[in-house]
C-alpha cells in the first residue's frame, strides 16, 4: 500500500476530484479548545464536477453555505441537495458524503468550528446532527458568511473574534426563524413557546410554574419536562430570574422603596424578596442600590 493510501485510511478519508479555485484561512485554535465557540479554519471553494468526499467521521462541526451550483450531501445514508438558498453541515463523528453536480458544480463558503457552545447552536439552528435546511432569509445568511470569509482572510488581530460573532449570529438567526409562530414545529414545541411567551408577558404577576400550567390547561410536571427538553432552565427559575432582573432595574432607575419594588415584581413578602434578590445578585436590595448609585455618582 502506498504512503498516501495509508494516510487516507488513517484519516477515514476517501477524496476524489479536485477544486478549481479556493481561498482558505486558518486560526490557531486548539483542538481541545474550551472556548464557547472557536473556528478552526474555513474558506471558499469552487469545486470541479468530479469533486467527491467520503468520510466515516470528522472531529469538528462543519457548516456549508452554497453560492452557486449544487452538491449532494449524504448524512448517515440520507441524501440532501446542497444548493443556493440552503445551508448544510454535520456534527463531529457523523458519517458524510459529498458528491458534486456533474452539470452545475458547487461554489461554497465553509466554516469548520468547535467549542462548548457549538453543539447547542447547531441543534438550535435546525441542523441537529447534520443535514441541509432551507433558508427563509438567504441574503442575510450569505452576508454573514461573506463576513466570516472576509475577516478570516484578512487575519487581523480581531479576526477570530469577528468570525465567531458572525458565525454565532448566523446560527442564531436560523434558530430565530425556526422559532417564528408560522414555522412548522411539533405540538410540544408550540406549547413550550406559548408558555414561555406567557411568562415573558406576565412574569411580574405570575409567581409559580403552577400559574403558567393552569393558564394553558396543562400539568405542571409536563411544563417542567417541556422546559427541560427545549430550554436551558426550569420554569420556576426562568420566572424568578426575570423578576429579579426587573427588580434590579427598578432599584437603579426609580425612587421606589424596596417594599414597593418587591410588590412591583409580585412578591407580597419583602423579606422573601430580599432573600431571593441577595441569592441571585449577591447583595441585599438596599445594599445593591447603594453601591451602584454611589459608583455612578463617583464616576461623574
Amino acid at each position: 500500500m502506498e504512503k498516501k493510501d495509508v494516510i487516507k485510511k488513517a484519516l477515514n478519508l476517501d477524496l476524489e476530484g479536485h477544486v478549481v479555485e479556493s481561498k482558505y484561512f486558518f486560526f490557531e485554535t486548539d483542538s481541545k479548545s474550551r472556548n464557547e465557540l472557536a473556528i478552526v479554519f474555513g474558506g471558499f471553494e469552487k469545486c470541479a464536477t468530479d469533486f467527491e468526499i467520503k468520510r466515516r467521521t470528522y472531529p469538528y462541526y462543519v457548516l456549508e453555505i452554497p453560492l452557486k451550483g449544487s452538491c449532494e450531501l449524504i448524512i448517515k445514508k440520507e441524501p440532501y441537495e446542497l444548493t443556493k438558498g440552503t445551508v448544510g453541515g454535520f456534527c463531529p463523528g457523523v458519517a458524510h458524503h459529498y458528491k458534486c453536480s456533474a452539470t452545475e458544480p458547487i461554489e461554497k463558503i465553509f466554516i469548520v468550528f468547535t467549542g462548548l457552545e457549538a453543539k447547542e447552536l447547531f441543534k438550535q439552528s435546525g441542523l441537529n446532527h447534520g443535514g441541509v435546511i432551507n433558508l427563509s432569509k438567504p441574503g442575510e445568511t450569505l452576508y454573514l458568511a461573506e463576513g466570516i470569509l472576509k475577516s478570516g482572510l484578512e487575519k487581523t488581530e480581531y479576526s477570530h473574534q469577528l468570525c465567531c460573532s458572525y458565525l454565532r449570529t448566523l446560527l442564531l438567526e436560523q434558530a430565530s426563524e425556526l422559532a417564528n409562530p408560522g414555522h412548522s414545529t411539533s405540538a410540544s414545541m408550540e406549547t413550550y413557546r406559548h408558555c414561555r411567551r406567557y411568562i415573558d408577558e406576565h412574569f411580574s404577576t405570575v409567581f409559580s410554574s403552577m400559574d403558567v400550567a393552569d393558564a394553558y390547561g396543562i400539568d405542571v410536571r409536563y411544563l417542567a419536562r417541556l422546559f427541560k427538553r427545549f430550554g436551558s432552565i426550569n420554569p420556576h427559575s426562568y420566572i424568578m430570574r426575570l423578576k429579579l432582573n426587573k427588580a434590579a432595574s427598578l432599584l437603579l432607575t426609580s425612587n421606589l422603596s424596596v417594599k414597593q419594588v418587591a410588590k412591583e415584581v409580585g412578591f407580597e413578602d419583602p423579606y422573601h424578596f430580599s432573600r431571593n434578590f441577595k441569592k441571585f445578585h449577591g447583595f441585599a436590595p438596599r445594599h445593591y442600590r447603594d453601591i451602584h448609585l454611589e459608583k455612578q455618582f463617583m464616576d461623574k
